[in-house]
């Protein structure tokens, strides 16, 4: 998937590890190191190899337990109609929150 970010804080977020230990803890950043590149890789939120996906609404939120929780929201623009996206067709996403960082 294609990511954007919502802040450039997430974006240092992910891609500093320096940045990523200062926000989030060692472990937490090493797991969001992994994280990132597994959805880089997916073609949507359901091929992710590790960690619990649930969808509420338009924002999906990846949580490992005991170390992270990744808030995303599909990167389109709103439909007219208020419809929901089909996260199973989603290939854009915006990271909107990472743990409490935002």
């Amino acid at each position: 998937m294609l990511i954007s970010y919502n802040t450039e804080l997430l974006r240092d977020v992910c891609y500093h590890t320096s940045t990523a230990i200062e926000y989030l803890g060692e472990e937490a950043a090493i797991s969001l190191r992994a994280r990132h590149s597994e959805i880089m890789a997916a073609s949507n939120v359901f091929e992710l190899p590790v960690g619990k996906v649930s969808v509420d609404g338009n924002y999906c939120t990846l949580t490992v337990p005991n170390f992270l929780s990744i808030v995303m929201a599909p990167n389109y623009a709103a439909s007219d109609d208020g419809s929901l996206y089909d996260w199973s067709t989603v290939g854009r996403v915006k990271l909107m929150g990472i743990n409490d960082v935002e």
